[in-house]
């Protein structure tokens, strides 16, 4: 082949690639702030990978790894409980539950095309900007008496719980790269520390998202504990809980925010009036009846509402309690309850994957982190399935638990964090 044409080819390839992680990039801050925004990213990031001369190659690459095959099992499991949808309610309703779980598609992809070091530094940086730029607008948005949601002040992206998690991710992501960002001036990490240190005190003292804090703290815990080695691993360790009592103690914003959460869990399920936790206590019991009715193959895909309802009206008939439901605030308990034990077995075979997909570096860390903090949120949310936390996960998954592939010889292809700011 002539040099000319392997040129050309070459360019055609770094293009659709740099076109398919800018779209990543911009999925997961359309995630955080506007839906259609993040739609648009994935739609633009499925279709830029499909132009990668070596998009197939690369895809039956990250298919045959740990997460790639975990991949596979919870999608198949999802098509089989779609099946079981179509035949006891109907193919429409069947749809639009398979139809949830589309972020799943951005997984594969993201793992194939965040290849090297510098994308995932260029993909961290990006989510670190818009925290920051979101930090700064909420600020604004509480002297001016602003929020977009009409409830809780300062909230200028998505909702409270997105505009917490993204504050959290970007905390999460400026510290890491401050701590482990080689060929960074000294300037530039003290920035970062600091852009960490600012997120933090932000989520801490003026958010209202408790899922932001829980993120935080896990997914900060998480990362440390895989980053640090020896003794060091065992002071963080022992400091990571006093830390966030300190937090608490320090912070008469999280002690409002959870000492209402706890409340509610006691008492909310038999007050007269609604409240957010109390009717998460009245879901949970109802769906794991549900659950339990068909535990082995669940009630279908896009069948959770209809079950629900039927299933309500045997023990509440009147008041906030008797209203109907869509989702059951847990993650776990949505996929009982809609694709029964096998679609628990895979999801927790994907879980397991990402565990064991050993991308290494510091951004493998941080995408167990992340993963961490996403089950335990997905106790009081269904994190991986709702558009928002979905679309990001899914996204953040992918990127940071991406292989760098050897090249001719073993090298690894790693570039210096340092050069994505280039």
């Amino acid at each position: 082949m002539r040099p000319a044409v392997v040129n050309a080819i070459g360019n055609d390839c770094g293009r659709a690639l740099r076109a398919a992680r800018a779209a990543a990039a911009l999925t997961a801050i359309g995630a955080v702030t506007s839906p259609p925004l993040a739609a648009l990213g994935s739609a633009a990031m499925l279709i830029a990978f499909a132009f990668v001369p070596q998009a197939g190659a690369r895809l039956a690459r990250v298919l045959r790894e740990p997460l790639g095959r975990g991949w596979l099992l919870l999608v198949a499991t999802l098509l089989f409980a779609a099946a079981v949808g179509a035949v006891l309610a109907s193919p429409a309703s069947a749809a639009r539950g398979l139809l949830d779980w589309r972020q799943l598609l951005l997984v594969p992809v993201a793992l194939a095309a965040f290849d090297s070091h510098a994308s995932r530094a260029r993909f961290a940086l990006a989510l670190v900007a818009i925290a920051v730029l979101g930090a700064l607008a909420s600020l604004v948005a509480l002297q001016v008496g602003y929020s977009r949601n009409q409830v809780f002040p300062g909230i200028v992206m998505r909702n409270p719980v997105t505009q917490a998690l993204a504050l959290a991710v970007g905390a999460l992501l400026a510290a890491v790269l401050a701590a482990t960002a080689d060929g960074w001036s000294r300037r530039q990490r003290a920035g970062l520390a600091a852009v960490a240190v600012l997120l933090a005190a932000h989520l801490v003292f003026l958010q209202t998202g408790r899922s932001g804090f829980l993120a935080l703290l896990v997914a900060g815990g998480v990362s440390a504990l895989l980053l640090m080695r020896g003794r060091v691993r065992l002071v963080a360790l022992a400091a990571a809980p006093l830390l966030a009592a300190l937090a608490i103690a320090a912070s008469a914003n999280l002690q409002q925010r959870f000492g209402i959460a706890l409340t509610e869990l006691r008492e909310g399920a038999y007050s007269a009036e609604y409240s957010s936790m109390g009717a998460r206590v009245v879901i949970w019991q109802t769906s794991i009846a549900i659950a339990g009715e068909r535990p082995l193959l669940g009630v279908g895909l896009g069948g959770f509402a209809r079950a629900y309802e039927e299933r309500i009206g045997l023990t509440h008939r009147e008041g906030w309690q008797a209203q109907p439901q869509h989702d059951p605030h847990n993650q776990f308990l949505f996929v009982w309850v809609e694709a029964g034990v096998a679609g628990l077995v895979g999801f927790f075979a994907f879980l397991a994957g990402a565990v064991r997909q050993r991308a290494g570096g510091p951004f493998a860390a941080v995408g167990l982190g992340l993963l961490a903090a996403w089950c335990v949120n997905s106790l009081f949310s269904s994190h991986f399935q709702t558009f928002n936390e979905g679309h990001l996960i899914a996204v953040m998954l992918g990127v940071f638990l991406a292989r760098t592939p050897a090249v001719a010889g073993g090298a690894p292809l790693a570039v210096g964090a340092a050069r994505a700011i280039a």
